[in-house]
């Protein structure tokens, strides 16, 4: 589930990666992967908010996600996290501009290609 909701979020279908790491974090929302989780699920709902000129909710989500994440940094799951939060940080810092800043890139998640964590 980890794995598809990387793919979705890669091809920025934010609403859909979103949906598909609730559905691994619900079994396990009380346990230590809880923030993990969280945090995936907000950031793609920031990138969702910004693609649909949402300032304030994009803000938002990208400010909790990246604190959800902050303890599992550097990499968790194979996931490269503390580069995901680094282009957060960089979105965050763009959108503290006044005007609205247009055709942003999106984060892209990478996976650790020596990782042998699942």
């Amino acid at each position: 589930m980890i794995q598809r909701g990387v793919a979705l979020f890669n091809a920025e279908q934010f609403w859909e990666a979103h949906e598909a790491w609730e559905e691994a974090w619900l079994p396990d929302r009380h346990g230590p992967e809880r923030g993990f989780y969280k945090g995936l699920i907000q950031i793609a709902a920031g990138c969702l908010h910004y693609v649909r000129r949402n300032r304030r909710g994009a803000v938002n989500k990208w400010t909790s996600g990246r604190q959800y994440l902050l303890p599992y940094l550097p990499v968790h799951h194979g996931l490269e996290l503390e580069r995901l939060v680094q282009d957060v940080d960089r979105l965050l810092l763009a959108l503290a501009e006044p005007t609205w800043r247009e055709g942003l890139a999106m984060p892209q998640i990478q996976r650790r290609p020596d990782s042998t964590q699942p």
